[in-house]
Formats: C-alpha cells, structure tokens, sequence
C-alpha cells in the first residue's frame, strides 16, 4: 500500500502541465502531416474562439476525483484570475486537504502529512504561467514553437501528435483529433519532488461553458496510477480577492522586504 504522504504528493503533481520531448521525423514523414499551426487555429475554432475566452476575468473549476485501483475519491475546486493568479484544493477523505497555486510570481504546494513549502526551478514552471486563456488555446507568447511530429491513436480517436517547446526549454505534446480538431491527449513530463513524472491526460466529453468548450472528463496516467477528474461546473467572475491570497504559511516563508 502506498503512504499517505506519498499518495498526497503524488495526486498534487498529476494536475500540472508536465512536458516531453520527441525524437525528430525524417523529411518525407513531416510533409505528410498537416502544419501545426493549421491544427491548433482548427482546435481555436472548435472550442469557441480567442474572443470568447477574453469575456471574463476570474474562472472557478468544481471537479469529482476518483483513484478507482485505491477505492478512493475526493473533490477539487480551482479559483483563477487571469492572467497569472491561481489556487488548486484538493479534499480526499483519509488524507485531507491538498493545496497549490501561484500568483504569478511565487509557486506553492501544502499537504497535511507534509506541510507547505514554496516551489521553485523546473517544478514551479507549468504553476506560475497561470491561467491565461491564451495557455488553454496554445497560443500563448511563452510557446517558441509548435511542430507536428506524428500521427497517433489515443482512446479510441485517430489525432495528431503537436509539440510545444516553451521559452523556460520545457515541453509539452498535444494530440488533435483529426474528427473534431479538439485535443484528445496530452502526454507530458515534468520535475515534481518525487522526481521526473510522466503524464498522459484523455481528454474527452467536451462540454460548453457560457461559449467557450471544454473537457469534463479527464483520464490521468501517472506512476501507474490512473485518476479520474470529472468537471461538473464551470462560472466566470464569481471569485473574491481574498481566495487568491497567499496563505500565511506560504508568506511566512517568503524573504522579508527590506
């Protein structure tokens, strides 16, 4: 049986955006495949637009989570403000609650078995680009390039496999449906404090939030671990200033200003 502390660590990483490299195509494969920017302004239009992405300024995110090889289950709720400023709680019965976010400038994680600490270097780097929609839509100015490397089948859906280099030099892989242009899967890797993790994230049950699409069932693989997130509400500009305040723990632990 897995230790709770370890389970709390683990559960907490496999929210992040992780990336992952791939090794290049030969010249005669790339020609074959559709450019990627033709992909992601596909999946721009199919989950509603940049404009309809720019209507709000906070995000509040309620999710059911269900480890189905361990018999558990939680609730996670997650509050943004664009651009920057984010908040993740997780509660699992057995563990308590689990927290991370960001402000844009400081990265954090807490957990009852392991206390808070302040994130930084490669773990910190996916948590303090924050919530800008722009990320959501793979076309934020933080992306230095984004190249179709293959074609592949996830859950079932024929896609294409996109890779995202980022200015920090992570990476992350998306795979576009070649039915719809949404994406399918994202495969991913990243430094958590157990070490390098890898990810795969089935995206599927896209559902429409006051105009913007998005996915409310999503199938996460970590360390043979499979997590089930089921989004069940999605609102706009209902978050209050104070939920987005740094904890005073997370403060404490920050240098003092001269």
């Amino acid at each position: 049986m897995i230790k709770a502390n370890t389970r709390a660590t683990r559960f907490a990483a496999a929210f992040a955006v992780f990336g992952m490299a791939f090794a290049p195509l030969t010249a005669a494969q790339a020609q074959a495949l559709p450019p990627a920017t033709d992909l992601i302004a596909k999946y721009v239009a199919a989950v509603g637009g940049v404009d309809a992405f720019k209507k709000y300024k906070t995000v509040r995110v309620k999710a059911a989570l269900d480890i189905p090889a361990q018999g558990m289950s939680g609730s996670m709720v997650i509050v943004s403000r664009l651009p920057n400023e984010t908040i993740m709680k997780i509660e699992i019965p057995g563990i308590g609650e689990i927290k991370q976010g960001s402000n844009g400038d400081v990265a954090w994680y807490s957990n009852p078995m392991q206390g808070s600490r302040v994130i930084t270097g490669k773990e910190a780097e996916a948590q303090t680009e924050g919530p800008d929609p722009m990320n959501y839509l793979r076309l934020s100015s933080t992306i230095t390039s984004s190249e179709t490397i293959e074609k592949a089948t996830y859950d079932g859906k024929e896609c294409y496999k996109v890779k995202h280099t980022y200015k920090s030099g992570r990476t992350t892989t998306d795979c576009f449906s070649i039915a719809d242009g949404l994406i399918v899967a994202t495969v991913a890797k990243a430094s958590t404090p157990m070490g390098e993790v890898e990810q795969t994230t089935l995206l599927s049950a896209y559902k429409d939030f006051n105009g913007m699409k998005r996915p409310t069932t999503m199938v996460i693989e970590a360390q043979g671990i499979q997590q089930v997130l089921t989004i069940s509400e999605v609102t706009f500009d209902d978050v209050q200033d104070a939920e987005l305040v740094l904890p005073p723990d997370i403060q404490a632990q920050l240098p003092k200003k001269p």
